[in-house]
């Protein structure tokens, strides 16, 4: 079973740029990615740009089958127009925060947004949490 997540980064109008994520999108998993691999303004904007994610990887990666096998995915994004040619699946912008949620928010269990500093997720009650604190509270647990 999927947990689906959405995705975005915030830039200097306030304007969320943002795609949606179809595998693993618990704080565990892709909080984690997002977290550890995705701290560079250029590098989040690119894989943001990649649009829609069947899944997040800690590398942007290249061109893949959509069908390859897991060991030739791992690690990598593997976004549905680049991978398997679909359309409509382009990352949207959003004029806020609140309607990058208010979008996401009957679809997605979880959503990040770079803030410009640091990685923060709700799961869509406009309530957003530090990623890293999360994610050291369920390690301390």
């Amino acid at each position: 079973m999927s947990t689906r997540s959405a995705i975005g980064y915030r830039n200097a109008a306030g304007e969320v740029r943002g795609i949606y994520c179809h595998w693993d999108g618990y704080v565990e998993n892709n909080g984690k990615i997002l977290l550890e691999s995705y701290t560079d303004a250029a590098k989040i904007a690119a894989m943001v740009e990649l649009g829609d994610l069947s899944s997040l990887g800690a590398a942007i990666g290249d061109q893949v089958a959509f069908d390859s096998p897991m060991d030739v995915r791992k690690g990598q994004c593997v976004a549905y127009g680049r991978d398997r040619g679909e359309t409509d699946v382009a990352a949207q912008t959003f004029d806020n925060i609140d309607e990058f949620v208010t979008h996401f928010a009957d679809s997605v269990a979880y959503m990040y947004v770079w803030n410009g500093n640091e990685w923060i997720v709700t799961n869509g009650n406009l309530i957003f949490d530090r990623v890293e604190d999360l994610l050291a509270a369920q390690a301390a647990a």
